[in-house]
């Protein structure tokens, strides 16, 4: 029950269980297909602790979590009821789909049909380096049947390989699972890899059929299953009530079986073969390049949840080929950049939490190549580092380019993968290794260098505000408890009430003041400490020394000029004192935009005052003044 706090938010969050159609999980991420994704609050999921990035891509509402995906994913699955195995069913038919574009739709396809597979592929390909490295040191012989039997357990993995991804794309079909799994079987039954190998033409009511060996293979099981999707409905249709449970399944294998063998797997085996060419034509003639160019480029397409794109690519090299120089080399550079920028970090910021948090996610994607937590916990949300982890990347890729070194295995890249460089004849641990420490160690520099924004650590802003406090309740003493606040802005000052927005001129955000600006320049009405910034910089908030919760907002609507005309001068946790420049803005701007520049200055929290006095008495009236000038008395 660990999670189960966490899983209650995550389920309120995506709009609750009624608004959930299915749910899996990958290495990392939960991966949630919801019935109306507006339904989902972002924020709200994103706030949730141990929720690191909410990712919305290929029609699929993605929680990146972490390494405890699983845990999470399992004390989920106990309190909501949701069937992810039945995709056999029309029940969803009816439901309204969200349209997507030609690209998101094959990614999502790729995705969902090939992600459930990859850890046993993985596992199954870390097995087989076992067996390898068992066999190299002479701890077991090859012609041992217990190598036979590990051998015949660990290739399983591979050699049913169209199973598995036909069992997954059924369900990203909405159509019969079993079927599906039975098109990949049908293409690795035994019969037909005797034909395959005996090379003798082989023919179906007098039509040629081409002899090509299906074992993992992954474009010929996704095709498949796409076409079978729509026969079974047609099937479906067509096949009276009583005869359903045997027709059904007989007509679709009447169909799809020679369908196929003729037509969809020759076509999938072309596809296949001009993928592998056009990877290895890149390895052999644009390596130098493309190598360094995936690698600057991967952690973002990991960012978006599109990276399993490439994961057919490098499962085919690795199934044509017996080995993948370019994608597996391409994660290994990425991944270790990650892990270099996150462990820069967590050696140079002074805030306790996000030090914490960047040292352990280097550590994830050192060991384990599990980069989400660093990508998105640390690098992506500090901005800066991510572009040390581009400029290391691309370094370790032209490095890698040079050792030519290859992949024999389909596994994450990391420290403890490295036997996946390893096979019968050759060895590229030591190149990896290489390419690890040039990554790293570029990464870290260049993160250094660039530097980045330390987020002010809680504790110490808690401490300074409670002194900041006390000094100003013993000034408050001696004043009677009066203060005044300064206008923050030169210009025309007037009631809040005039101003052409109900949201500050009704007073429900509290009592406030407006200025009418003739200069582009915002000064800290009092001082205090900064405690919100906007990425559009057209607003700022201040908390003061005497307890003040203060909004200081330029112009009306200006939110739509996505910061264009304004720079802020301060971050949140700043200190500052009465009349320091705190914000810079163009009033031409702003008008030209069409938009009224009237500064505004709320007090937020006005009820915990006993009054709450703008100087201009009358509403009706105007004057001129400049920044500095006493407009407010709080007591």
């Amino acid at each position: 029950m660990k999670y189960k706090k966490m899983c209650e938010q995550i389920i309120k969050a995506v709009g609750g269980e009624s608004n959930i159609q299915s749910v899996v999980h990958c290495s990392t991420r939960l991966r949630f297909v919801l019935k109306d994704e507006s339904k989902a609050n972002d924020k709200e999921a994103e706030n949730i602790n141990g929720v690191l990035q909410v990712v919305k891509k290929a029609g699929q509402y993605q929680l990146v979590i972490g390494n405890t995906v699983e845990d999470v994913y399992d004390e989920l699955m106990q309190l909501i009821h949701v069937d992810n195995s039945d995709s056999s069913s029309n029940d969803n038919d009816n439901q309204p789909k969200k349209k997507q574009n030609l690209f998101d739709t094959i990614i999502s396809v790729i995705t969902g049909s090939i992600a459930p597979a990859i850890p046993l592929l993985a596992g199954a390909g870390m097995g087989k380096v076992l067996l390898l490295l068992l066999t190299i040191t002479n701890v077991l012989s090859d012609k041992s049947q217990t190598y036979q039997m590990l051998n015949l357990i660990f290739d399983t993995g591979y050699y049913f390989m169209p199973v598995y991804v036909d069992f997954s794309a059924a369900k990203v079909f909405n159509t019969n699972q079993m079927l599906g799994a039975f098109l990949g079987l049908v293409t690795e039954h035994p019969l037909w890899v005797q034909i395959v190998n005996a090379k003798k033409p082989f023919s179906f009511l007098g039509i040629n059929v081409p002899l090509i060996q299906y074992s993992s293979t992954l474009i010929t099981a996704i095709m498949s299953v796409w076409i079978m999707s729509y026969v079974y409905k047609v099937v479906k249709k067509i096949t009276p009530g009583m005869v359903k449970v045997f027709l059904e399944p007989m007509l679709t294998m009447l169909i799809m079986g020679p369908l196929t063998f003729i037509v969809l797997g020759p076509i999938s085996n072309w596809i296949s073969q001009g993928i592998g060419f056009i990877a290895m034509w890149l390895y052999h003639n644009a390596g130098l390049v493309a190598i360094p160019i995936l690698a600057a480029a991967y952690p973002w397409l990991v960012s978006i949840g599109i990276h399993k794109a490439l994961s057919p690519i490098s499962i085919q090299l690795v199934a044509t080929q017996g080995f993948d120089p370019i994608i597996r080399v391409v994660a290994l550079c990425s991944n270790m950049s990650q892990a270099a920028a996150s462990l820069a970090v967590g050696l140079k910021s002074k805030n306790k939490e996000l030090k914490s948090l960047a040292l352990s996610s280097s550590a994830t994607a050192y060991l384990g190549g599990i980069t989400e937590p660093a990508l998105f916990g640390v690098n992506l949300r500090l901005k800066k580092p991510m572009y040390g982890a581009m400029i290391g990347g691309a370094i370790a890729g032209v490095v890698a380019s040079f050792l030519k070194i290859k992949a024999f295995i389909y596994v994450t890249p990391a420290f403890l993968s490295l036997p996946m460089w390893i096979s019968k004849t050759e060895n590229f641990v030591l190149q990896a290794i290489i390419i690890i420490v040039v990554s790293s160690v570029a990464t870290f520099i260049a993160t250094w260098l660039i530097g980045f924004d330390d987020p002010v650590d809680r504790e110490e802003i808690k401490k300074e505000t409670e002194a900041a406090k006390e000094q100003e309740k013993k000034k408050f003493a001696k004043e009677n408890g009066k203060h005044e606040l300064q206008s923050p802005v030169t210009g025309t000052l007037e009631s809040i009430t005039k101003v052409d927005d109900p949201t500050f001129s009704s007073g429900v955000m509290g009592k406030g003041i407006a200025v009418v600006p003739s200069e582009g320049k915002i000064y800290a009405p009092d001082d205090g400490i900064i405690t919100a910034t906007f990425e559009t910089n057209h607003a700022i908030g201040l908390h003061l020394n005497n307890d003040a919760d203060v909004l200081i907002h330029v112009g009306i609507d200006t939110v739509q000029m996505q910061g264009d005309g304004f720079k802020a001068l301060v971050k949140k946790g700043d200190h500052v004192k009465a009349g320091q420049e705190i914000l810079d803005f163009d009033i031409d701007k702003i008008k030209k935009a069409g938009y009224d520049p009237t500064v505004m200055m709320i007090i937020l929290n006005s009820k915990d005052f006993l009054e709450v006095l703008p100087t201009l008495k009358d509403t009706e009236k105007t004057e001129s003044i400049k920044h500095g000038a006493d407009v407010m008395v709080l007591a």
